[in-house]
């Protein structure tokens, strides 16, 4: 999955919380980070972590892999909630691009 697909399931908090569910069972919705194979990009494998089982880092290496941090998963659904509620009918890649130009440029 990379972020545009994840962007569908952040519409809502329930959609977000419902999908977060299936991926990680057993981790509490506000404990989940979202990180990225190797670097931040549209098209960079989404893989989520607890986030009281990792280094508090934006980048880690876990058994040889890197991850780069975009947002812990609450923060992400909100802004994607906000997104869509500001801009009317924007795409989920265009949702996905801001998201990606916040991180690098101002977060």
């Amino acid at each position: 999955m990379n972020l545009v697909e994840l962007v569908q399931h952040l519409k809502s908090l329930e959609q977000a919380e419902n999908f977060i569910e299936g991926e990680l069972p057993d981790v509490e919705y506000d404990l989940v980070d979202i990180y990225m194979v190797e670097k931040l990009g549209l098209d960079s494998e989404i893989v989520f972590f607890n986030a009281e089982e990792i280094p508090n880092k934006l980048i880690i290496n876990i058994e040889g892999i890197t991850y780069e941090n975009l947002f812990p998963l609450n923060l992400t659904q909100e802004m994607v909630e906000e997104l869509e509620a500001s801009n009317g009918k924007i795409s989920n890649i265009e949702i996905a691009k801001r998201l990606l130009e916040y991180r690098e440029k101002d977060a």
